[in-house]
């Protein structure tokens, strides 16, 4: 069965480009273009893995990863791995977004081979 991935993004070029990778991989992938779009997506689906953007409109990725975590936790499921993405350097958002232990938190434009390993990695 292959691995599931789902990828919470708001720019299309990203979500196309993540998606044609890791497909080509032979992961499932599913896209959130929004943080509420995340959260209801995984009230009815599981995954292996996330990778969110930080900064979104509404919910940011840290939020929506939060949240993701907290109501798994709720309903006894194990946490999924994440690995966020971002295009901005901010310390304080990047502060909170390792309090939830992220596999890894990449900045853009980043390597795809990079991305590529730390998923496989994370997934093991």
């Amino acid at each position: 069965m292959a691995k599931r991935i789902l990828i919470v993004d708001d720019e299309e070029l990203i979500i196309k480009t993540l998606s044609k990778l890791l497909e080509r991989q032979k992961y499932e992938v599913l896209v959130a273009k929004s943080g509420q779009d995340a959260l209801a997506i995984v009230e009815e689906e599981d995954f292996d893995l996330i990778i969110a953007d930080v900064r979104m409109p509404g919910i940011n990725g840290v939020e929506t990863v939060r949240s993701i975590q907290d109501a798994l936790e709720a309903k006894k499921r194990g946490k999924i791995p994440v690995i966020f993405i971002t295009g901005y350097a901010d310390d304080k958002i990047e502060e909170e977004a390792k309090t939830l232990m992220p596999v890894d938190y990449i900045y853009k434009p980043f390597d795809m081979q990079e991305l590529l390993d730390r998923a496989k990695e994370a997934m093991r």
